[in-house]
C-alpha cells in the first residue's frame, strides 16, 4: 500500500469507527470591535469579563445532506436550532471501534430514516464537532457527492469514474473505502472535511457470497471476485471535520 493511500485509508477507518481527539474546539475569531456607545457599555463590560458574544442563530435544516450546514465549529444548542431541540438527544454511550464507547448525541433517534450518530472533539463539554455517522438502511441521509445508502459497489465505481480499493469485511474497519484512486469521488485539495464510505454485505446476499473478507485491502474490479459489484452495498455513510490541530 502506498503511504498516500495507507494515510487515507487510516484517516477514513478512524472516523468511520467514531474515534476522536480531546482537543476542545477553536474559539471563534471575532474582529475587534469599535468605539462603543454609552448605551452599550454594559455588554462591552459583560463581554471584557470574560463571556462571548452570543452567535447568531441558525435556520432549521429541512433536508438531509452531509455535510450541509454541519461545521467544526458547532455544539448541542446549534444543532438544536437546525434540527429542533426533540431530535437532538445527549447519549453517554455512542459505539465507538474495539468496544470503545463515547459520549454524543443521536439526531432524530426515534425515526430510523433520519437517525444520525454525533461524535464530538471535546466530549466531555461536546464542543468541536468531529464525525457524523448514518447506518440506517433506509436513511434519508446522502452526502453531497452524490453517495446514498444502499448503493452497490458497481454504483460507486461508475460515480467514481475509476476503480476504487476497500478493506475485506468482517473486521473493525471491514468494507471502508481506503482509496479512491484519483476519482470523480476522491478527497478535492483543500477541502479539510472527509467524506466517507463503507461497503457491507447485501441483505438479499446468499449465505456463502464470494466477497473480499479480512483486514487486506482490495479493489473494485478484483475478478477473483466477479459478484462483489452487486453484492456489496453502502452500510455506512459519514463525514469528519478538522481538529483543532488540523487547521
Amino acid at each position: 500500500m502506498s503511504a498516500t493511500r495507507a494515510a487515507a485509508a487510516l484517516a477514513c477507518a478512524l472516523a468511520l469507527a467514531g474515534c476522536q481527539r480531546e482537543a476542545a474546539a477553536p474559539a471563534p475569531k471575532t474582529p475587534a470591535p469599535a468605539a462603543a456607545p454609552a448605551s452599550a457599555s454594559a455588554s462591552a463590560a459583560t463581554i471584557a469579563a470574560g463571556d462571548a458574544p452570543q452567535q447568531p442563530a441558525l435556520a432549521p435544516v429541512s433536508d438531509y445532506v452531509l455535510p450541509g450546514a454541519l461545521a467544526p465549529d458547532l455544539g448541542v444548542e446549534q444543532l438544536r436550532q437546525l434540527f429542533g431541540a426533540d431530535n437532538v438527544a445527549i447519549d453517554e454511550r455512542l459505539p465507538g471501534a474495539e468496544g470503545e464507547e463515547f459520549r454524543g448525541v443521536r439526531l432524530f433517534d426515534g425515526d430510523p430514516t433520519r437517525r444520525a450518530r454525533v461524535y464530538f472533539q471535546d466530549s466531555e463539554k461536546l464542543r468541536g464537532l468531529s464525525i457524523v455517522v448514518v447506518d440506517e438502511p433506509r436513511s434519508r441521509w446522502r452526502l453531497d457527492n452524490g453517495l446514498k445508502m444502499g448503493q452497490t459497489l458497481s454504483e460507486l465505481t461508475r460515480l467514481n469514474g475509476k476503480p476504487l480499493r476497500f478493506f475485506g469485511l468482517d473486521w473493525d474497519y471491514g468494507g471502508v473505502v481506503s482509496d479512491w484512486n484519483g476519482g470523480a469521488l476522491a478527497p478535492r485539495d483543500g477541502d479539510p472535511v472527509r467524506r466517507n464510505a463503507r461497503l457491507g454485505l447485501a441483505e438479499d446476499a446468499p449465505t456463502q457470497a464470494q466477497v473480499p473478507a479480512g483486514d487486506g485491502e482490495f479493489s473494485s474490479d478484483d475478478k477473483r471476485y466477479p459478484e462483489q459489484g452487486r453484492l456489496l452495498r453502502v452500510g455506512e455513510l459519514s463525514v469528519s471535520f478538522p481538529g483543532e490541530d488540523d487547521l
